[in-house]
C-alpha cells in the first residue's frame, strides 16, 4: 500500500513537473531559470527525509545517456565510498557501483530540442566524490534497480576532508548549482541527522 501511494505521489510529481517543463520551454526559450521547474530543499532534515538511499560516492566523468520513454538521463557508475542510509529494497555494498541515473530533460521528438528539467550548465558531472540523496526502486520497465536523485537542482560535491583516520569524519559537501537554499552540507552533520530519525 505504502509502495503504491508512492509511486502515484512520484508519478503525480512527475506528470506536474514536465507539464512544467514543456510549458515553460514553448513560453520562454532560454533555459537559463530551469531550476525553477524543480523542488530545492533548505534544510538537512528535508532533504535526508525525502531520500530513502544516501550515499557518498565518487562520480566519474564519463557517462552514458539512456532514453526512458520520453525521459533522457545522463547515467554514471557511481562508486559507493559510504553507504550513510539505505531504506530501499536494494543491497547496496560500499566499494561496489550503482547507475545513478540523472534527469536532464525531455525528448520531445520530431527533431526538436531537448526540453531541459536541468540548467544545462549541469547536464554533465564534474568527475569527483559527491554526497548524493537518492531515490531508490527496482524498474519493472529496465529489470533493475535505478537511483536518482531526489532534486536535480542540489550537488552537492566534496570540497574538504579533515581526520582522515579519525572516528568522526570533517568531510565538507558543497552545493554546487545555483540554488542557493543549502549551499553546504558536513558529514557530521548529516550523520547526527540521520540518527536522529531512526
Amino acid at each position: 500500500m505504502l509502495k503504491k501511494l508512492i509511486a502515484i505521489v512520484s508519478v503525480i510529481a512527475v506528470i506536474v513537473g514536465v507539464g512544467s517543463a514543456l510549458m515553460y520551454k514553448e513560453l520562454n526559450p532560454s533555459n537559463s531559470h530551469s531550476v525553477a521547474l524543480s523542488r530545492t530543499f533548505s534544510s538537512t532534515e528535508e532533504i535526508v527525509k525525502k531520500a530513502n538511499v544516501i550515499i557518498k560516492g565518487k562520480v566519474p566523468s564519463e557517462f552514458r545517456q539512456e532514453k526512458v520513454g520520453t525521459v533522457v538521463y545522463n547515467v554514471y557508475e557511481v562508486q559507493v565510498d559510504k553507504l550513510y542510509s539505505n531504506l530501499s529494497d536494494a543491497k547496496i555494498t560500499e566499494g561496489e557501483s550503482i547507475e545513478l541515473y540523472r534527469l536532464i530533460g525531455l525528448d520531445l521528438g520530431d527533431n526538436k530540442e531537448l526540453a531541459n528539467v536541468v540548467d544545462a550548465d549541469y547536464h554533465e558531472l564534474e568527475k569527483g566524490e559527491y554526497l548524493l540523496f537518492l531515490s531508490g526502486e527496482y524498474d519493472d520497465e529496465l529489470k533493475k534497480y535505478t537511483y536518482i536523485p531526489n532534486t536535480p537542482n542540489q550537488l552537492f560535491k566534496m570540497t574538504s576532508s579533515k581526520g582522515l583516520r579519525s572516528n568522526q569524519s570533517d568531510a565538507e559537501f558543497e552545493n554546487i548549482t545555483e540554488a542557493d537554499e543549502l549551499p553546504s552540507i558536513n558529514e557530521a552533520d548529516l550523520l547526527e541527522v540521520i540518527e536522529s530519525m531512526k
